[in-house]
């Protein structure tokens, strides 16, 4: 479903900026612009979304196995205890953290999750394609600038199936889904 999403909302690659020759030129400069802008916002709405799947699913999981947890670290690591997950070991630890802070930082902006995941992720801040341009006047707050790609998500998603599948107690779990 967010792949199909996603597909509608193709990214234009890099944005021109210079005086446009003819009108046409100028309206598809613009139309590429919202593009990649409703794109980007789309795929943060995702991981928003995702993220807020997970961590209920994670707190409804923990307290029917009378754990309780006070925050986000917390609560993963009670629920990685309940199976015997090691997160880092399996790989999963960055992903799942990144994914939480991205949606701290997709609801709430600038703050401490941001200069977090900037510090631990500033690839999500990378635009060699310069692709995306803030026009809105004044300074740009740094979580506007945040880019969240398909890949990303689909290394959240990832993450997320194989938690469940490791933790799954019965045969043919999910334990390494595809890419």
């Amino acid at each position: 479903m967010i792949l199909a999403a996603l597909d509608q909302l193709p990214m234009r690659g890099t944005l021109i900026v210079a005086e446009a020759k003819t009108i046409d030129q100028f309206l598809d400069r613009c139309a590429a612009q919202v593009d990649n802008h409703t794109a980007n916002e789309a795929a943060k709405a995702f991981a928003l979304t995702f993220d807020g799947m997970f961590e209920r699913q994670l707190n409804r999981w923990a307290s029917g196995h009378g754990v309780k947890a006070k925050g986000w670290e917390e609560l993963l690591k009670g629920c990685a205890g309940i199976a015997s997950l090691d997160l880092v070991a399996t790989g999963m630890a960055d992903d799942l953290n990144e994914l939480h802070l991205v949606a701290n930082v997709v609801r709430h902006g600038d703050g401490r999750s941001c200069d977090e995941l900037k510090a631990r992720a500033p690839r999500l801040w990378d635009n060699p394609s310069l692709d995306y341009y803030d026009l809105a006047p004044g300074p740009v707050p740094v979580s506007d600038e945040l880019r969240i790609r398909l890949d990303d998500l689909r290394r959240y998603a990832r993450a997320v199936t194989r938690f469940w599948g490791h933790v799954d107690p019965l045969p043919g779990a999910v334990l390494d889904p595809p890419y």
